[in-house]
């Protein structure tokens, strides 16, 4: 564990072929018994990087003509729930209730498989995920259309390409040696776990910490009301105290205790002489660090406000934020730096 703003840095700043996120993510779920026999080099970008264009450029440069019907299928289906799908497969009840089991199925699967022997691991994991029924049914709704698109693609193209992550992924995968259909699916079913539970669990903390403190309700509809009133559309830099809100119920209710993982694929030496053996982690202590009193002052208080307030230490200690962020004068809920590290570490950040 590592919580000085030094060795933070160079951790951050660390190659991915000696420090690796991905061989953790290996190591944790074991994808070859969980996820359908999919699996990963421990490195990054040894079989292409397709993923991050399709996430961070493509996905961001689409988003306003994604949102408005995201809104209108997250009002419509609130009292209900929430679809995290898009397109013919969203409406297929089979598929999405295959789609919202296989995060906790394979959660479920790699806990136990870190505890059975080599063996075995094959069998715990078919019992484990029920014969791998919610990865099963997933590619089965997944494999024509992915194989359609695929050969769309080596046509050099098709007239009406959708316009989503699955499109996107397969357009920014490798040219020279294409991905195969189950290759391709793989990714599509990884990426899917990586991007749905944190914005699941982020929704229900945050509905809860609604329910436990209702006088900032009040607050906040005060605040909607106010920025309604002084325009058409609702900008999200007027909502400080929305986004102070959940800021707050991050730091309170943290998906996970720690962050930052790596793994070292080679020895690793801080500058200061601190080692790291190969097959050992390094990782940030996220949720001792979202209770620091040097940092957050009166840690167990839940206060939206301390967000708001650029004077408070904490604040000025995390207005380092990423280049291009928004107002570094308060921290915001999507901020990306070292004090604040429940998305990840800068260039490995979702």
């Amino acid at each position: 564990m590592v919580t000085s703003e030094k060795h933070i840095q160079e951790l951050t700043n660390a190659p991915s072929e000696e420090l690796s996120l991905h061989a953790v993510a290996k190591e944790i779920l074991q994808p070859k018994y969980t996820m359908y026999g999919f699996e990963w080099k421990d490195q990054r970008g040894i079989e292409g990087t397709g993923f991050v264009r399709a996430l961070r450029s493509l996905l961001t440069a689409h988003l306003p003509a994604l949102l408005p019907g995201l809104r209108l299928n997250i009002g419509e289906s609130f009292e209900s729930e929430i679809k995290l799908c898009r397109g013919d497969d969203a409406q297929n009840q089979e598929f999405t209730a295959a789609a919202l089991e296989l995060p906790q199925v394979v959660i479920f699967a790699a806990e136990l498989l870190r505890i059975t022997p080599p063996f075995m691991k094959p069998l715990i994991a078919s019992l484990a995920t029920g014969g791998h029924r919610a990865a099963n049914i997933m590619v089965r709704h997944l494999e024509p259309v992915v194989k359609e698109r695929l050969q769309g693609r080596s046509r050099g193209g098709v007239a009406n390409k959708p316009i989503d992550c699955m499109q996107w992924l397969i357009d920014t995968s490798p040219r020279k040696e294409p991905w195969s259909t189950k290759r391709m699916i793989g990714e599509i079913m990884a990426l899917w776990f990586g991007s749905v539970h944190q914005l699941a669990m982020t929704t229900t903390f945050a509905i809860l910490d609604l329910c436990l403190y209702p006088h900032w309700v009040r607050e906040l509809r005060v605040e909607l009301e106010e920025a309604k009133k002084n325009s058409t559309s609702v900008d999200a830099e007027s909502l400080a105290l929305l986004d102070g809100f959940a800021q707050e119920s991050m730091r309170m209710s943290t998906s996970d205790a720690i962050s930052g993982r790596r793994k070292a694929i080679a020895p690793f030496q801080f500058s200061d002489g601190l080692q790291v053996p190969a097959g050992s982690w390094v990782c940030l202590p996220q949720k001792a660090m979202m209770e620091d009193d040097r940092i957050y002052a009166y840690p167990t208080l839940f206060d939206p406000t301390r967000f708001l307030r650029s004077q408070d230490k904490h604040q000025e200690e995390m207005s380092e934020a990423v280049p291009g962020a928004v107002n570094a004068a308060r921290p915001h809920f999507t901020d990306v730096n070292n004090k604040w590290p429940v998305w990840g570490l800068k260039n490995a950040a979702w």
